[in-house]
């Protein structure tokens, strides 16, 4: 996510520089054969210019609400991730401490149940950002886990979903261990369920792009009135003709840079610089739950690097 509020006008070039040229090369001819070469039939009514472009416009707003519908979509899947995740944590410490009571409970029992569920969801959260940024998780599965669940985890295909398996499985063992009782183990379950749902929904955002010939049709719309532009835009100018050229280059730059801020927004997971900044909000998680249960040593806090927050 980038969090800057100043650009490098080099880093926008790779994505403009043959709309650039297009539109320089089209105003170019526009000007030489018009204008200098009094071939008039090529000027094209200014009206075209005004109707492409207002056709454009709208395509280009709906691009982009679309897109960034889809971007506050995944940021709101993982929002609610993270308050359920806690809910689960603050929930099952809450239960499991009223059981400390007990003499024939052993604390050290309970406070290893404790820190084993907070370290296992904190590694569902890293597993499914890893997951849906299609990157290796070995390393926070390795720090978080046991030795036998973390190679477990790390043979199956789709990790989160064995990492909620153990989650469920651990709540049932402290079921039998006497640390829950009664209904303690269907409120955790019920959480474990919203997680699963919210996780599917992640997934789907993750699989399921906008349609490409939506993505196509528009690009190929901005291409071709930055071609038609300057033979429309020409014949609205009495004087000084040569204005077009540049006038072609900001309307290129305008439109193409419209189009690729809905494109590079509309795959919030991608790990793109635009995306919703899962690891650092994994990160994040971690640090709560491993405090929910009094764990001091909790990694650091994510900061932005060069602007961008991962």
């Amino acid at each position: 996510m980038i969090v800057k509020e100043s650009f490098h006008i080099r880093r926008t070039l790779p994505f403009v520089w043959f709309d650039s040229l297009l539109a320089v090369g089209s105003a170019t001819a526009a000007y030489l054969l018009i204008d200098r070469g009094g071939v008039h039939w090529l000027a094209l009514p200014s009206l075209l210019a005004t109707v492409m472009g207002t056709a454009l416009a709208i395509l280009l707003a709906f691009r982009a609400t679309t897109a960034y519908q889809r971007w506050w979509e995944a940021s709101t899947i993982w929002a609610q991730l993270t308050g359920q995740s806690r809910t689960l944590i603050r929930v099952a410490r809450t239960i499991t401490d009223a059981k400390l009571a007990d003499p024939s409970i052993d604390p050290d029992t309970v406070h290893l149940w404790q820190r084993d569920l907070a370290n296992r969801q904190a590694a569902w959260a890293h597993s499914l950002a890893r997951q849906l940024r299609g990157q290796d998780p070995d390393a926070e599965l390795a720090r978080l886990l046991p030795a036998d669940e973390a190679s477990l985890v790390l043979a199956a295909d789709n990790r989160a979903t064995v990492l909620a398996r153990l989650q469920s499985q651990a709540i049932f063992r402290g079921y039998a261990a006497g640390i829950l009782t009664g209904l303690d183990n269907f409120q955790m379950e019920t959480a474990l369920a919203g997680l699963s749902t919210q996780q599917a929904l992640a997934e789907r955002m993750s699989t399921t792009p906008i349609p490409r010939p939506h993505d196509y049709v528009t690009r190929m719309f901005v291409h071709c009135y930055i071609v038609v532009f300057p033979f429309a835009a020409i014949s609205a100018l009495t004087s000084y003709r040569w204005l077009v050229i540049p006038s072609a280059l900001l309307i290129a730059l305008f439109f193409r840079m419209v189009e690729r801020v809905g494109a590079s927004t509309e795959e919030p997971f991608a790990n793109r610089t635009q995306d919703v900044p899962i690891t650092a909000l994994a990160t994040n998680l971690e640090r709560d739950l491993l405090e929910l249960v009094d764990v001091r040593e909790r990694p650091a806090k994510p900061v932005p690097v060069d602007g961008y927050l991962w």
